[in-house]
Parts: C-alpha cells; sequence; structure tokens
C-alpha cells in the first residue's frame, strides 16, 4: 500500500507552473494572496487552499502540482 504525500504549502514556483507566469509574477501573486489573507508576517504561509480560493481553481484541479 503506497500513500501519496501531498504538499499543503504553496510556492511561487509553483503558482509559476499552474499559471504559465514568470516567477517575478509569480511572486507579486504570493504578495497580493499574502495581503488578502492578512498573513503579511514573514512565518505565515499560503497553503493550496487558499491559493484555489483565491484564484477560482478548484482544489482537485491543483492535486498534480502537490506531490
Amino acid at each position: 500500500m503506497s500513500v501519496k504525500l501531498l504538499k499543503i504549502c504553496i510556492t511561487t514556483s509553483d503558482i509559476a507552473r499552474i499559471e504559465g507566469c514568470s516567477p517575478r509574477t509569480a511572486s507579486q501573486k504570493m504578495i497580493d494572496m499574502k495581503v488578502f489573507y492578512g498573513k503579511t508576517a514573514k512565518r505565515y504561509k499560503v497553503t493550496f487552499k487558499d491559493y484555489a480560493h483565491y484564484s477560482g481553481i478548484p482544489l482537485e484541479d491543483l492535486e498534480p502540482f502537490r506531490l
């Protein structure tokens, strides 16, 4: 029996791969999401669930990027 481990937190490189944008644009989107969710302190992370809600992409469609 194999167990799939899925990442919880999203990174700017994940955003760049999902949206097909540059790393700089992905970084700006990450900053915008952190402000939107009030996670401006450096220790707070943005989750895939937060990203799915913010971007309107279903969480199931993001699963290949969580591996």
